[in-house]
């Protein structure tokens, strides 16, 4: 691989540090929030994809003529979303290795960043004094929600701050949606097994993926 990219990308939870987060309680703060306004929940149709959006929250607010409500109540569901994140973020510790990859990578003159998911205040909690070593750091909360991973929107985003193309750029994740963020920027993916997919699960997705045991033999992919 040398030579052929100027960036590395790496996920947070799972991948670049060890993290405990309740993704449950996580995954329903838009209907936390929107029935505590009020808002119909189980009437909203959010379609198929792997990640809820929240547009249609603000499209059936708008039907319902109170489109102005939006604005605030898309400002507590992130609030709300970065206070459950941070419930155990003293917990959070590199992966074996990961730092001395990201040394090794800075000392090929690579570019090497972090998109999360996660909203940038609970990125720079959980990395600590990380944070500032990185070239970026982009959390979901850098534009749209439903412009963060899996789309890749994120991940062109994420590129553009490092000063490359997407397709200059490899990107380590441990979900299928870092992977589907990735390919559809045209990235370069490299699959970890120190989170949420086991090997059988990467090579469904794609059976030519490259996977290894953890961030810290990405430094051998070079």
């Amino acid at each position: 691989m040398e030579g052929r990219f100027k960036a590395v990308g790496f996920d947070m939870d799972g991948t670049f540090l060890r993290t405990r987060v309740d993704y449950v309680k996580l995954g329903n703060v838009d209907r936390e929030v929107a029935e505590r306004h009020g808002v119909a929940f189980d009437e909203i149709d959010f379609g198929t994809a792997v990640k809820r959006p929240r547009a249609p929250i603000g499209a059936w607010l708008e039907a319902h003529g109170r489109g102005g409500e939006w604005p605030a109540i898309y400002r507590e569901i992130d609030e709300l979303s970065t206070v459950y994140e941070c419930e155990f973020v003293d917990e959070a510790v590199p992966f074996p290795g990961a730092v001395r990859c990201f040394e090794d990578l800075r000392s090929r003159g690579l570019k090497v960043g972090i998109l999360t998911r996660g909203s940038l205040e609970y990125a720079r909690r959980a990395l600590g004094p990380l944070f500032g070593e990185f070239d970026f750091v982009m959390g979901r909360d850098y534009s749209n929600y439903d412009d963060a991973k899996p789309s890749p929107v994120a991940m062109r985003q994420f590129a553009a701050e490092l000063g490359v193309d997407a397709s200059e750029l490899l990107y380590v994740g441990d979900n299928t949606t870092d992977w589907e963020s990735a390919a559809g920027a045209g990235s370069a993916f490299v699959g970890v097994l120190t989170g949420a997919s086991t090997l059988e699960v990467w090579k469904a997705a794609d059976p030519s993926m490259t996977v290894v045991d953890s961030v810290a033999d990405i430094p051998g992919l070079f």
